[in-house]
């Protein structure tokens, strides 16, 4: 997908390269991007990122050149940069598809799933044989609770993704979540056969019928999974989940904690168990919980977040401070971080640094709810429904 995308904007590339001719052979505009081209092919980042970065500095605006860069980024992890790069892109090409793709697939990888979807949507509306942005766009609308649009989505890819076992754990919640009972049996019973009897199927399952609120099957299928490997990932983790919704917080302690031990490079684990932890008062075991969390996942705001908010409570705003710093360079446009570091800052007296973060939060706070309304309004004047009140 993506080497037919550049054969289709590596023309405009050269047209810029005539306006830039009288360059000696290292800097010529063509064979710094073939260059650029290269290293990318070849996994050589930093080196295909040089060329492409000098090709912008000399002037070179080309959809090509902003597209392999933020192709780049989001290899590299840099999601906020690929987006920025990649919108430029989209200015300079708004009819290629493969740009709309690649923003879509950056929004998806920060987890930002609504901003994901009309890029996807573009996509398919273009070029409706796209199978993957079909599959992204539903798992988008599947992880945003919305399973008319996901199953809309994905049922039609079901005959190609018979053997997927994640793709068959989704269509069948929502076709749970939507009552579609024979649907829903018929896509478990695929999921079985394709799953066979193992640990990594009774995950599954498990996990599926905790999303449709059946606790007895889920820690069954949880149990088995766990009993067939001890240490597969999520298995204790999910278990814990069924044990806290259970009121069974000593046992969710316990599955947390296996879990922590298990895979302490994911987070999820660290923040349920620091959330039993910090609703029992023991703040000090928290701290100590999220610090090592930390260490392991330096670039999760989240864990940050609580981390500061278990300092906060011992009176340590300088100690919070700093997590909540990095956590809003991670995800900037998140107005609770920003209150939470302007409460830290008043905590410590330094009140102007406070009222900038809380002039930020309440900005982020009041665009949030631009957007609830826009939705609601959409929604209304769709459905015929009166839009209701956001102000009690």
């Amino acid at each position: 997908m993506y080497f037919a995308m550049a054969r289709a904007l590596i023309a405009a590339v050269f047209s810029c390269c005539a306006l830039l001719g009288q360059q000696t052979q290292t800097s010529n505009p063509k064979d710094l991007f073939e260059r650029g081209q290269r290293s990318l092919a070849a996994g050589k980042y930093e080196d295909a990122e040089s060329a492409f970065d000098r090709l912008i500095k000399m002037g070179v605006r080309s959809a090509g050149v902003y597209t392999n860069l933020g192709v780049i980024y989001m290899r590299t992890g840099k999601l906020d940069s690929a987006i920025q790069v990649l919108k430029k892109a989209k200015e300079l090409a708004p009819a290629i598809t493969g740009i709309d793709l690649n923003l879509g697939l950056a929004y998806y990888k920060q987890r930002e799933f609504q901003q994901a979807v009309p890029y996807f949507a573009t996509v398919v509306s273009r070029d409706p044989a796209n199978l993957q942005a079909h599959y992204l766009k539903g798992v988008c609308h599947f992880m945003m609770d919305e399973f008319d649009s996901a199953v809309s989505e994905l049922s039609g890819l079901q005959d190609r993704e018979q053997d997927d076992l994640e793709f068959l754990f989704m269509l069948g919640i929502s076709y749970g979540k939507l009552k579609r009972t024979d649907d829903e049996r018929s896509t478990f019973a695929r999921l079985v056969q394709a799953g066979g009897d193992t640990p990594h199927l009774h995950l599954l399952l498990g996990k599926a019928y905790l999303a449709l609120g059946d606790f007895s099957n889920a820690g069954t299928e949880l149990e088995k999974a766990s009993a067939g490997d001890s240490r597969l990932p999520y298995s204790h983790y999910y278990l814990g989940v069924l044990d806290e919704k259970l009121g069974k917080l000593d046992a969710a302690t316990a599955q947390f904690e296996k879990e922590a031990e298990i895979s302490p490079n994911d987070p999820w684990a660290f923040e349920d168990l620091s959330r039993i932890k910090l609703n029992q008062g023991d703040t000090g075991g928290v701290i100590d919980l999220l610090e090592r969390a930390v260490a392991h996942n330096p670039d999760f705001p989240t864990l940050r977040s609580a981390l500061a908010k278990a300092y906060m409570q011992e009176a340590k705003p300088a100690h919070a401070i700093p997590h909540l710093s990095r956590a809003i360079e991670l995800e900037p446009k998140n107005g609770n971080y920003h209150y939470q570091l302007g409460r830290a800052y008043a905590q410590m007296g330094r009140q102007k640094e406070a009222s900038i973060e809380m002039a930020k939060a309440r900005a982020l706070q009041e665009g949030v709810l631009k957007g609830q309304m826009e939705l609601l309004s959409r929604d209304g004047a769709k459905n015929g429904a009166p839009i209701p009140s956001l102000v009690q």
